[in-house]
């Protein structure tokens, strides 16, 4: 059966009112728990809300700034020791935040701010600097060490050129001692070449001598058999 349109001038039949489903803990703890829906702010005002005096605004945003800045100032030095601690202190001051309707504007940059302390954080954190009494002594430490440095350099230097000093002496030492064996061993060469000399001339005087002795007994001889056959021949003959 077809429903007739209302007549011209009617008002329409107003629509019943949508029964809204009620909150539950486990409704907020799944929005929580929801990276993606965290990134957005739900603001629901009604005109109670929007209606409020300036006073209780700025009193709502001076509650917050001071509270903010007393846990800045309480986690802050725990985070500078404890990076990893820079997590759960995030999700404190965006827990803290949320309960401030004048902080909602701030949310995503906390947030930012959160992601990047969370960086920070995992990056490896850079050696403490030494403190001035502790850098005179690393300074001290240095002096000392370059110090002791070039007096380790001066004696090797002084090992080095005593050490080239002996070489040179002892070099020179060899060369004397091989000169006077050279001239050891030369003068020894021409003695025994004078004394060879000697000899053969004493054996070829000798040599000659025997010749001439051999001669003059021969000579000799011939002379006594000479004579012998004189001797033998009559006289008067020739």
């Amino acid at each position: 059966m077809m429903q007739q349109p209302p007549p011209q001038g009617a008002q329409p039949m107003p629509s019943p009112p949508v029964q809204q489903q009620p909150v539950t803990i486990d409704s907020v703890m799944e929005l929580l728990r929801d990276g993606i829906q965290r990134r957005f702010r739900i603001d629901i005002e009604t005109d109670s809300t929007v209606s409020g005096d300036e006073a209780q605004e700025r009193n709502d945003r001076t509650q917050f700034i001071e509270a903010t800045t007393k846990f800045v100032e309480a986690w802050g030095p725990i985070v500078q020791q404890q990076p990893i601690m820079s997590a759960l202190a995030g999700e404190l001051l965006l827990f803290g935040t949320r309960a401030f309707r004048v902080g909602r504007s701030l949310e995503e940059v906390i947030e930012e701010t959160v992601e990047k302390l969370d960086a920070q954080a995992a990056m490896p954190k850079p050696p403490p600097q030494p403190s001035p009494e502790d850098q005179a002594k690393i300074q001290q430490a240095q002096i000392k060490a370059q110090a002791e440095a070039q007096k380790a350099q001066a004696t090797v230097a002084g090992t080095q050129v005593k050490a080239q000093a002996d070489q040179q002496s002892a070099q020179i030492d060899l060369a004397s001692k091989v000169m006077d064996h050279q001239h050891a061993t030369a003068e020894h060469n021409m003695e025994m070449q004078r004394m060879h000399t000697e000899a053969a001339v004493e054996a070829e005087k000798l040599r000659l001598k025997a010749i001439a002795d051999q001669r003059a007994h021969d000579l000799k001889l011939e002379q006594m058999a000479h004579a012998a056959k004189q001797a033998k021949k009559p006289k008067g003959e020739k």
